[in-house]
């Protein structure tokens, strides 16, 4: 039960710094533009590397190692002044490159030069990332906290971004908005501690236990991130358009709405799974695996199938025409809530919690060298949907490396046991609604109907089925 109210809070978390800029997303198509649109997600692209930087490894391994001491609350709070030092002083190293990123690169590139205040309003985003504690709250598996915490900020932001972004001049002040309120959303966390965590004597830190494993996690890490923001990256230098970027961040952005729903299954499992590696409850470990692939598919599969089926009309109406471009991405993009969801499942309930990160290190660092390849060439043939194929194609190279490494451990069959009744559900929803979008208007009732026929279909064909997560679902045993 507290899994499962962890799994909510953490979904709500998650699309909590995702839904603000889906809510402001069709005002800011319209009033920014495709090319500030572009500008805000092309730096931020860049922001982002110096982002893991300054954050390493530590937020999974921080809620992990939380996670094995959390009933020892000296020992904790030990811990986490050690993880939090690391956290301070690869931040300012961060700052640093940045900084000298900056200076060299509008030297080097007009197109960094030209864009060079937009990419000083975007180092607040390695301020947000260096005072960001959630990683301790996940330890102790406390995700409620970062949730209201961070709901004031989100919604305050939001109304500052209608009143004060109204033209394509303005997108200086979405750039700060958005990275201001990253620092402000994070800063709050830290008021949970006053009165409960005491300075510490650093000569007593032992922080050479943790530098190792830090940077082992943050390999993966960046390894991740680099074919998650590569594309928005390389897109403005291959297609030599900054718009194409804002075209794949819009797309992307619609993704990573799901995507938050399916991955944080594995947020709020990695503590869990650590307490049961810990005390050596390995077939416990196992059991949970096989309910949360399960529960994953269950969600993931009709995601992928609905956001294909009513994507493309929906982004006509949603951005605007213009924007038109969107739509096709999603489709090609659709693929990766189910590949994610899956291997984060395995990465984090299984590799990282049974200390397996060279496995994990090379599944995702496998994921990113083939996406910058496929980049070359993709992008170059067909632009921004050529993004979206190397990221698909990523993604699954990802998850099969990754069955590979544990088929000893855990027989892959079994992962998948029940997965037809969620591919045949999903196939039957498809059919329903693409039958309906072809009969119907372009509009926002039309897309509600959709989404509507979608989810009762679905939900019956799985019932016609008998499909044991409805069972689960209804005796509230979510991941046993």
């Amino acid at each position: 039960m507290q899994v499962a109210k962890n799994y909510l809070y953490n979904a709500a978390y998650q699309l909590l710094n995702i839904i603000v800029p889906i809510i402001t997303l069709p005002y800011l198509a319209r009033v920014l533009g495709k090319e500030a649109v572009g500008i805000a997600s092309w730096t931020n692209s860049l922001v982002t590397y110096f982002l893991l930087i300054a954050s390493l490894g530590i937020v999974t391994y921080g809620s992990r190692e939380i996670a094995y001491v959390r009933n020892d609350v000296e020992l904790r709070q030990k811990k986490f002044w050690e993880i939090q030092t690391i956290h301070f002083i690869a931040g300012l190293a961060a700052i640093a490159m940045y900084v000298a990123f900056i200076y060299g690169g509008g030297v080097l590139n007009s197109r960094i030069h030209n864009n060079e205040l937009f990419l000083w309003y975007q180092i607040w985003v390695i301020f947000s990332g260096i005072v960001d504690i959630s990683w301790y709250f996940m330890g102790l598996e406390d995700f409620k906290k970062t949730v209201l915490r961070n709901m004031f900020i989100k919604l305050l932001m939001t109304v500052l971004i209608f009143i004060l972004v109204k033209a394509p001049s303005d997108v200086g002040a979405y750039i700060l908005l958005l990275a201001i309120s990253q620092v402000i959303g994070n800063l709050s966390m830290w008021f949970y501690l006053i009165g409960k965590f005491k300075l510490p004597k650093f000569s007593s830190l032992e922080l050479n236990l943790h530098w190792k494993p830090v940077f082992l996690m943050f390999l993966p890490t960046i390894a991740t991130q680099i074919y998650l923001q590569l594309n928005k990256t390389m897109l403005p230098f291959i297609t030599g358009s900054t718009a194409s970027s804002g075209i794949y961040d819009n797309a992307d952005k619609i993704i990573k709405v799901c995507l938050a729903l399916v991955t944080s299954v594995g947020l709020v499992m990695l503590p869990r799974m650590s307490a049961h590696y810990a005390a050596g409850e390995h077939d416990q470990m196992k059991k949970a695996i096989h309910s949360s692939m399960d529960f994953v598919s269950a969600i993931a599969i009709p995601l992928a199938a609905g956001i294909a089926a009513i994507g493309p009309t929906a982004m006509l109406w949603f951005l605007g025409q213009s924007w038109g471009q969107v739509g096709s991405a999603l489709v090609l993009l659709t693929p990766i809530i189910i590949f994610i969801g899956w291997s984060n499942v395995i990465g984090n309930q299984f590799l990282i919690p049974t200390k397996r990160l060279h496995d994990y290190t090379w599944s995702v660092t496998f994921g990113a060298l083939l996406n910058v390849v496929l980049n070359f060439f993709f992008i170059f043939l067909w632009g921004v949907e050529g993004a979206a194929i190397a990221t698909a194609l990523s993604e699954l190279a990802v998850i099969l490396y990754q069955l590979v490494v544990t088929r000893e451990d855990m027989p892959v069959s079994k992962h998948f046991t029940g997965i037809w009744r969620y591919l045949l559900a999903a196939l039957v929803m498809y059919i329903s609604v693409i039958a309906y979008v072809d009969t119907h208007g372009i509009g926002i009732i039309s897309t509600a109907v959709e989404g509507l026929i979608g989810i009762f279909v679905y939900l019956m064909a799985l019932w016609i089925l008998r499909a044991p997560i409805l069972k689960r679902v209804l005796n509230r045993g979510f991941f046993r």
